[in-house]
């Protein structure tokens, strides 16, 4: 597997180079952020091997449509645009499809929504990866049955929240093929995004053993971001290559 961090500034690349780590996760959340890396001159050129990847801003509320066609599209289409011009070539992003949460119309809107994002990124040579939320592996398998080309971004520690059993479990098994980037982090469970603590690996209650061992059996040898302070990766990282089956 390939490790990697975050990257909110220039100087996290220098960093995250000198732990070791393969590659970068550029995190586009702010919205001025995609232009300001557009104008940086960074490129995803690397002497050393190292690259980076990307990840898109938060949604903002949900079940809104104007929010969802007028703002929060065009935002992910900036964040194409980013990638395409700093040569990076996958974007994760959020979009919330819990049926349990999401009105039935919303989804459906959302989905087309994201059919046209994905079709506008292939264009310009960008992969898209929807990132796991709250959602059951079902509603998941939904949309990705309908939006030919997408991704999965498998968030651990978002799949151990508004649940009694890690979701990841049902995740790999019915869409690991479809998993294409994985984000690690640990915390306590809970109900909503204060609880997402982005804890070190080992350091919450997630089954992180059973949660690679289903992994690794799916035939995952990916690239994996943990979603950690800097100060944490490469314990983090060492702990998970302590776990990770030997096959």
């Amino acid at each position: 597997m390939l490790f990697g961090g975050h990257v909110k500034s220039i100087s996290d690349i220098q960093s995250l180079r000198d732990l070791g780590l393969d590659f970068g996760e550029l995190v586009l959340t702010d919205t001025h952020a995609p232009r300001l890396w557009r104008d940086s001159g960074v490129t995803n050129r690397f002497d050393d091997g190292f690259f980076l990847i990307s990840h898109g801003p938060f949604e903002g509320e949900p079940n809104d449509l104007e929010n969802l066609w007028r703002k929060y599209l065009p935002v992910l289409k900036d964040s194409v645009d980013t990638a395409h011009a700093m040569e990076i070539r996958f974007l994760t992003i959020h979009l919330w499809m819990d049926s349990r949460f999401i009105r039935p119309a919303v989804i459906a809107e959302k989905t087309g929504a994201l059919v046209e994002l994905v079709d506008y990124a292939r264009g310009l040579g960008v992969l898209i990866g929807l990132e796991n939320l709250s959602e059951p592996a079902s509603d998941l398998a939904a949309v990705l049955k309908a939006v030919p080309g997408l991704g999965l971004t498998l968030d651990v520690g978002h799949a151990e929240l508004i649940t009694k059993r890690n979701r990841s479990f049902e995740i790999i098994e019915q869409l690991g093929a479809l998993i294409w980037h994985v984000h690690l982090h640990d915390n306590r469970g809970g109900r909503g995004p204060k609880d997402d603590l982005h804890l070190p690996i080992g350091k919450g209650r997630i089954e992180f053993p059973a949660v690679l061992e289903a992994l690794a059996a799916s035939g995952y040898r990916g690239t994996v971001t943990l979603e950690l302070k800097q100060k944490d990766l490469l314990e983090s990282r060492q702990t998970v290559m302590d776990i990770w089956p030997q096959r």
